[in-house]
């Protein structure tokens, strides 16, 4: 594991990364961008993100809040309302936790299927283990 602050910067592939992120973890390409542009230029207000990501207003509010919820961004201190990205680590870490959440979540779903179709199932097949008796 490198030591911190010994990682190089490396060119990143913008929709490289963005085709990774939505086929992975369902992050859309907008979001992606939105980050890594917050990661070059540090702090934006809510018109520079728009102006950047070529966005009317009202999108790019509701891109923010999607972002501030997903934990990807949030909202920076001062006296104007600036957004902030969150480290990559945490990022990373709240995307796969929502992920991860997704996953559980269907797994139990199949879970409830299998037992409901087990118990429908189960009287047909003991009724005829009785008859063949």
């Amino acid at each position: 594991m490198p030591v911190p602050g010994s990682l190089k910067r490396r060119p990143v592939d913008e929709k490289e990364l963005a085709d990774l992120l939505e086929r992975q973890f369902k992050i859309k390409t907008i979001e992606t961008r939105a980050y890594l542009n917050l990661l070059e230029k540090n702090d934006m207000t809510l018109q520079e993100l728009a102006r950047v990501l070529d966005l009317p207003l009202d999108e790019a509010q509701a891109l923010a809040e999607r972002m501030i919820s997903s934990g990807l961004i949030i909202r920076a201190t001062g006296p104007n309302v600036r957004f902030a990205p969150l480290h990559p680590r945490m990022t990373m870490t709240n995307i796969f936790k929502v992920y991860e959440k997704e996953v559980v979540d269907a797994l139990r779903a199949h879970r409830a299927t299998v037992d409901r179709v087990v118990n429908l199932l189960t009287p047909i097949y003991e009724e005829r283990k009785i008859r063949t008796d």
